[in-house]
């Protein structure tokens, strides 16, 4: 998928679809159509973007802790060790985003993002997701991860992703039981694999949120709840272009069996052509963790005039964060 060449004004052309072909098998990198290549961010940091006396006096209480005194907060290694928000998180292989709340001593939720084929962090951030000072910024660390290569390997990049995160607990003021993440096309398949995939088998997210990823024929893994979005009629997704198949994965994980309710979703105009999109979000009902599914019209994705319904929906970045914020 290619960059935009210029910087979008008000709302910004849509980047190039991916081509359309079939999932790739388990373990393989993304799918999607080899791009220019964009940024290398790999061991670039990034900014944080970036009165009487008493009668008998009585010996002065110290400040709470935060850290301690936080109900339920499980602190990582790094909380205490740097004040304040960084300048320069110095992890390598991510883009890392502070909140102004993060001062390097209350623990902070963590939201891990992976970017499409052919695309890189710096992209997802800006361009796909456009996530620059949403509301996932204002409210959580946000770490920006990229691939060893154009699309996701589960075999080269969860030992790297391991290690980003092992950097980012050790080294920041991080919830460690409240760590999320997020990924658009490559990047879904990439959590989908790390969930099921017998190399991983991957229990460490609170909660996810795939936009458009693929069924690998993993076994069930952990219940873990769900936000997916999948194109109503994806046209880099043959075989499955409704997201039926993609969907029946984490329902039978989470181990759903009370059907669907619809869930009000307001509607939003697609960033490829202002189209008024319809979210198409429903509730999976008789689930041992919550599950969401929003089987969206977003043209987003132009292709050779086309709409491919592939890209990020207009709606994704609220509909993540309230989903994320309710797993808190």
């Amino acid at each position: 998928m290619t960059p935009p060449a210029t910087a979008p004004s008000a709302a910004p052309p849509a980047p190039a679809a991916p081509s359309a072909t079939p999932p790739p098998a388990a373990g393989a990198a993304g799918n999607e159509q080899p791009a220019a290549a964009g940024l290398d961010t790999n061991g670039a940091a990034a900014s944080g973007m970036v009165g009487g006396m008493p009668a008998a006096p009585t010996p002065a209480t110290p400040p709470a802790d935060p850290v301690t005194e936080a109900p339920g907060a499980s602190a990582s290694a790094g909380c205490g060790r740097g004040q304040g928000r960084p300048a320069d998180a110095g992890i390598p292989n991510a883009l890392v985003t502070f909140p102004l709340a993060y001062d390097g001593s209350t623990p902070m939720p963590l939201v891990f993002a992976f970017h499409g084929a052919n695309r890189t962090n710096i992209d997802q951030r800006t361009v796909d997701s456009q996530t620059v000072d949403s509301d996932l910024e204002r409210s959580y660390v946000v770490a920006y991860v990229k691939s060893a290569g154009g699309g996701w390997d589960l075999g080269t990049d969860y030992p790297r992703f391991q290690a980003v995160r092992e950097r980012m607990l050790s080294e920041l003021c991080i919830h460690t039981g409240q760590v999320f993440a997020f990924g658009h096309s490559s990047g879904a398949q990439f959590i989908v694999q790390m969930l099921g995939d017998n190399r991983a088998r991957e229990t460490g997210f609170t909660a996810i949120a795939p936009v458009s990823s693929s069924n690998y024929g993993n076994p069930a893994w952990s219940p873990v709840p769900t936000l997916l979005i999948h194109g109503v009629n994806d046209q880099s997704r043959p075989g499955d272009n409704n997201g039926a198949m993609d969907i029946a994965q984490y329902a039978a994980s989470n181990q759903c069996s009370g059907g669907v309710e619809q869930k009000p979703v307001p509607a939003c105009n697609s960033i490829a052509n202002n189209a008024v999109v319809d979210a198409g979000c429903v509730t999976y009902n008789g689930c041992a963790a919550p599950t969401l599914f929003c089987n969206h019209n977003d043209p987003n994705y132009i292709q050779n005039g086309n709409p491919t319904n592939h890209g990020w929906p207009c709606f994704a970045n609220s509909q993540i964060f309230q989903f994320f914020e309710s797993q808190r």
